[in-house]
């Protein structure tokens, strides 16, 4: 997926260390070749799409400068015209490694780093690089780390960092049955610290994972569920799923209806973690920038760091407050309003802006009056946009149009709506949508990953404002989810 975001920030780090040229690679965990991401030349017309992919373990001057880099954790500069590819570029070459870094959840727990990149700078003009550009360098590269794990949500490297933040149990399993990967949930549960290295059948109690994972495997699903007893004699269930490259992910949970509970919270997780790091790193682009002394021409690329900060910080807040929410949903609890007068279309902007790089690959017809003032809770009826536009797009192919609308539906009631051009829903699932916690039909399973709660709440919040929800949808040709709300709210 392309991003805007790693876009606009290859363009301001060649602006920033002064270079004719920059591009951000990802590292993929699969195939170890470096995938360009984002592209920025001003002289020879260099793009993404011009830059292939480039294997790592190769023996050309380039990929032997990225080993070093990786190798080193350090820059790896070139004094000569080196290809990357097939396109030559000019001196001095700069590669520096992008490595993705947590600090430990628990005191026991060691520190996360992560190669999931390289950038590469060139056509330094001054013809060399010094410490202060090598400095700045390093302090970019960790933004970009950020952008790479946002970008790679489907990589082994995300996958590892999600483990360690879910409660649930889980454990990666290679092809060969090693387990590649297992979080302390998991290790409480096999009652084996560590388990990463380990074969699987090492650590079975009573064969049951080394069932459960050949019926995932070779049992023609995908997928298999079963009940699992701890050497403690605790009860689990334990369930399997095969991935694209032939790994198996195993999960351990004590009740079904937790299970998505607690997806949720590491999905919600997972998200927070890329604004958080987004924040960090603009702050400390702006501090290396200050320490070097800040020209005139570095206005603009200040404010637009400070902007970003203040648009995820933003959508941190919104996420904890929807997770808390839905927690309250689980526990049978009305969910609370904290009614306000506000605009919605000055809302859906905010939500606009937020999820650009998520929608950038839609066409977007919106259709709003210039203002739409009603009471209600802002925060919960943001996250209806939210909602809405991520499952348009998670639904719908890249290069269609999602067409969002607000208007008056009546003289007491406005209408919050979003059409997609996706897969469709079937008529007998229409009334399960936003009902069933962890509802998903088969179409949409098929399509998208998800756990189905991004709905209920979606639902809850509508009918906590006196509200309903609507939807229209048919197979192959396209939704429309529609929330309608009353314009005020009674005491």
């Amino acid at each position: 997926m392309r991003s805007a975001i790693l876009d606009r920030f290859v363009q301001k780090v060649a602006q920033i260390v002064q270079t004719d040229g920059a591009a951000c690679f990802s590292l993929g965990v699969a195939d170890n070749r470096l995938h360009p991401q984002a592209v920025m030349s001003r002289r020879d017309g260099i793009t993404r799409d011009s830059l292939g992919h480039v294997d790592v373990d190769s023996k050309d001057e380039f990929a032997a400068a990225v080993r070093n880099a990786l190798s080193q954790r350090g820059p790896v500069v070139l004094t000569e015209p080196t290809a990357i590819d097939e396109i030559t570029v000019d001196p001095p070459l700069l590669v520096m490694p992008i490595v993705w870094e947590r600090e430990p959840l628990e005191s026991e727990e060691e520190p996360v780093q992560r190669t999931v990149g390289v950038l590469t700078l060139w056509g330094k003009r001054g013809g060399q690089y010094d410490e202060d550009d090598y400095k700045l360098a390093e302090t970019l590269s960790s933004q970009a780390a950020a952008l790479l794990v946002e970008e790679q949500l489907d990589e082994f490297d995300d996958i590892q960092a999600a483990f360690s933040t879910v409660p649930v149990g889980l454990m990666l399993v290679a092809p060969n049955d090693e387990i590649l990967v297992a979080n302390a949930a998991a290790m409480k549960v096999i009652g084996t610290d560590p388990l990463q290295g380990l074969d699987i059948q090492a650590v079975d109690y009573g064969n049951q994972l080394t069932e459960l994972v050949d019926e995932a495997r070779n049992g023609g699903e995908g997928s298999a569920t079963a009940s699992y007893v701890s050497r403690n004699n605790e009860n689990y269930s334990a369930s399997a799923q095969l991935t694209q490259e032939g790994q198996i992910i195993v999960a351990f949970t004590q009740s079904p209806f937790s299970t998505a509970a607690e997806e949720l919270t590491g999905q919600v997780a997972h998200e927070l973690r890329t604004p958080l790091t987004v924040i960090q790193g603009n702050l400390q682009t702006i501090d290396a920038m200050i320490e070097g002394g800040i020209h005139p021409e570095d206005r603009e690329i200040i404010e637009e760091f400070i902007g970003t900060a203040l648009i995820q910080s933003a959508r941190m807040f919104r996420l904890i407050a929807e997770t808390l929410n839905i927690s309250r949903i689980h526990a049978g609890k009305e969910l609370e309003l904290e009614v306000e007068e506000f605009d919605l279309v000055e809302a859906l902007n905010q939500i606009l802006e937020e999820l650009a790089d998520y929608l950038m690959g839609h066409e977007l017809d919106v259709q709003v009056p210039e203002e739409l003032v009603i009471e209600g809770d802002r925060g919960k009826i943001v996250s209806i946009f939210d909602n809405f536009l991520k499952n348009a797009a998670k639904y719908s192919d890249t290069g269609t149009t999602i067409t969002v609308r607000i208007y008056d539906y009546d003289d007491e009631n406005v209408a919050i709506e979003v059409t997609d051009e996706g897969i469709g829903i079937p008529p007998d699932a229409l009334d399960k949508i936003g009902r069933e916690a962890g509802f998903r039909t088969d179409i949409s399973k098929k399509q998208a990953g998800g756990i189905g709660l991004g709905m209920v709440y979606t639902r809850r919040v509508t009918e906590a404002h006196g509200g309903r929800m609507e939807i229209e949808s048919e197979v192959g040709k396209g939704s429309t989810f529609r929330a309608i709300i009353p314009r005020r709210q009674e005491d």
